[in-house]
């Protein structure tokens, strides 16, 4: 735990006398499940100026650390959401959950965002497994690439693998159809007790959105036509998802403000297929969270004023920020100084 009268070691378990604490990540960690380029960018900035990540045990944390504790082979996987108003950290949540599940050699499929799935897609083609479905093949690449970077600790412990690639400059025609081979035996392996299972997915509410996916009719198709989710019907496993109100709201309308639980994010429709799960709030820094953070950031010099050369108090950034830590990015408090 990262404070000058607490140890620096990371602990895989976290109890409630933690809450407010600020802990810091292994950079062997971080390199190994490519948090470099999967945080949100004001903590991307943050690594690659000061070389460390330091992130805060919060409530929620716990509450899923608590959960995954708890995966056993007996039951089915567990099921969290979660949820809060936009800049409350859900995605840093996530990522932290991401590298306790690293931290138990625990088998991790990470989707950086579901929203990439429905509105970033490069080339499509159909699916020779299923007719009528649309693969992603330039998606379902990144999501073996990342699954392989991912779970190099688990890969070691392994012998007798037999590996196949595509060679250059042939196209990923299969790859669709091997992420779903590959959750499929993730589903076994995991249900037989061979491996613990953890799976992350950020913006997950997109799965039942918008595409901007064509038919040949002109028709938008829909999220299950485009690419197969499987639904993970498993034991021994911990799937966490984030419902994010990005999918929903609309940048241009400054009047409609769109609400953020689960029901009103993922539709009736993914909210029957997601039941049943363990809602967890994301809610806004508490004043002595707030404290710690200020400290942390005074001590490395990332505070800064509008001419990033005077200090700013707590309760200064606290006005400003409305103990939103997304906002305090916005407002150029937790900004590196100007030298």
């Amino acid at each position: 735990l990262y404070a000058k009268h607490h140890s620096q070691r990371f602990q895989d378990q976290f109890s409630v006398a933690d809450i407010g604490r600020l802990y810091r990540l292994p950079n062997e960690a971080v390199t190994s499940l490519g948090f470099q380029r999967l945080l949100p960018s004001n903590l991307i900035k943050q690594y690659d100026t000061l070389g460390e990540l330091v992130t805060m045990i919060r409530e929620p944390l716990i509450e899923v650390s608590t959960c995954m504790a708890a995966v056993r082979n007996s039951f089915p996987a567990l099921r969290l959401v979660l949820w809060g108003s936009f800049g409350t950290g859900k995605s840093v949540t996530l990522n932290q959950a991401v590298h306790l599940a690293y931290a138990k050699n625990m088998v991790i499929v990470h989707l950086y965002s579901a929203m990439n799935l429905t509105r970033r897609v490069k080339e499509v083609e159909m699916s020779t497994f299923k007719q009528g479905r649309i693969n992603d093949p330039v998606n379902a690449v990144e999501v073996l690439q990342r699954f392989k970077e991912q779970n190099q600790h688990v890969w070691k412990t392994l012998s007798g693998l037999k590996i196949e690639s595509t060679g250059n400059r042939h196209p990923p025609f299969l790859a669709t159809d091997c992420v779903g081979a590959l959750f499929r035996e993730l589903k076994r392996h995991s249900s037989a007790d061979s491996i613990k299972l953890f799976v992350a997915v950020d913006d997950a509410n997109s799965l039942w959105g918008k595409t901007l996916v064509k038919k040949a009719d002109r028709s938008y198709v829909s999220a299950w036509s485009q690419y197969r989710v499987v639904h993970m019907k498993c034991y021994n496993g911990c799937i966490l998802l984030v419902a994010d109100k990005k999918e929903v709201a609309d940048a241009r309308d400054e009047l409609t403000v769109p609400r953020h639980t689960p029901l009103e994010l993922f539709g009736e429709e993914g909210f029957h297929f997601i039941e049943p799960f363990v809602p967890v709030e994301v809610k806004l820094y508490s004043k002595e969270e707030v404290a710690n953070m200020y400290q942390y950031y005074h001590d490395k010099r990332w505070l800064a004023s509008e001419k990033g050369k005077l200090r700013l108090r707590p309760e200064t950034s606290t006005f400003l920020n409305a103990y939103n830590n997304n906002r305090a990015t916005t407002f150029n408090i937790f900004d590196r100084i100007t030298r």
